[in-house]
Formats: structure tokens, C-alpha cells, sequence
């Protein structure tokens, strides 16, 4: 299951992860907040899709994404 940067704002292109609040190898629960992300508007946490394990970080903390990016992976 990936986890992806959504879009918040008309005219939002991309965001930069500030802090992930889980580590990979932690179980998540579904609407657990997994990451905090700041856009030129908006600074909010991305929330897990689903229960599982966070299995990979795909993009770092310090790191800029695009609207719609996998930011991480869970495993069920």
C-alpha cells in the first residue's frame, strides 16, 4: 500500500516532508498521522491509508515531493 503526497490547495504542486513520525519496521494503524509535510500554505500530516507496517521511506525528511508521489510503502 503506498502512501502518497495529496493535494490540499488549488494550486499546490508539491511539499516538503518536514518529519516522519514513524519508522520503518512500525505497525500503523488506518488515519494514523505517518508524516508531517510543508507546502507554501499549508503545513499538515499525511495519514495512513491502511494497518500494516511501514516497510520503506521513499522520501526523507528535508526531502521535496510533487503532488501525488509515494512518500512510503506498508505492508498488511
Amino acid at each position: 500500500m503506498e502512501i502518497t503526497l495529496p493535494k490540499w490547495g488549488m494550486t499546490m504542486q508539491e511539499a516538503v516532508v518536514s518529519e516522519w513520525l514513524v519508522a520503518v519496521g512500525d505497525t500503523v494503524t488506518e488515519g494514523q498521522p505517518l508524516v508531517r509535510v510543508e507546502s507554501d500554505k499549508v503545513d499538515a500530516e499525511v495519514e495512513s491509508p491502511g494497518s500494516g507496517t511501514l516497510t520503506e521511506i521513499v522520501v526523507p525528511d528535508g526531502q521535496t515531493a510533487e503532488v501525488g508521489a509515494v512518500l512510503g510503502r506498508i505492508s498488511g
